[in-house]
């Protein structure tokens, strides 16, 4: 079962995927990083930290000297994991050979990559 911690919508990913790259960062910070190639409202931006501080996602670091920044929680290693297991089960039922099935019938997956699969499972062999 995923935690609340690793519920985290498509806009809070976002943020996640800036702090995993960066580290610990203010709010001007990360608005300033999200709006590279589109500008960005602030305090949508700073509701969304909050929504991961409640989830447990993200903690706030208070300083004396300069305003709150903001670290990841959550791992990146762990939230793959965590999301890949919810979809697998979301839509395939668990079943990795559903998955993998699927990406065979609507080549979806070049020969390359499916003898590079084939290699790494009989190496684990």
């Amino acid at each position: 079962m995923v935690t609340k911690k690793y519920e985290i919508t498509d806009a809070e990913l976002e943020i996640m995927k800036v702090l995993w790259e960066n580290g610990e960062l203010t709010l001007n910070e990360i608005v300033e990083i999200l709006s590279k190639d589109e500008k960005k409202n602030k305090s949508t931006i700073k509701t969304l930290l909050y929504r991961l501080i409640e989830k447990e996602s993200v903690k706030s670091i208070t300083n004396k000297s300069k305003e709150n920044t903001y670290k990841a929680v959550v791992q990146e290693e762990e939230y793959l994991k965590k999301a890949n297991e919810s979809f697998l089960e979301k839509l395939y039922n668990g079943s990795t050979n559903k998955l993998l099935l699927n990406f065979v019938e609507e080549k979806k997956i070049s020969k390359k990559d499916l003898q590079d699969l084939l290699d790494l499972i009989e190496s684990e062999d």
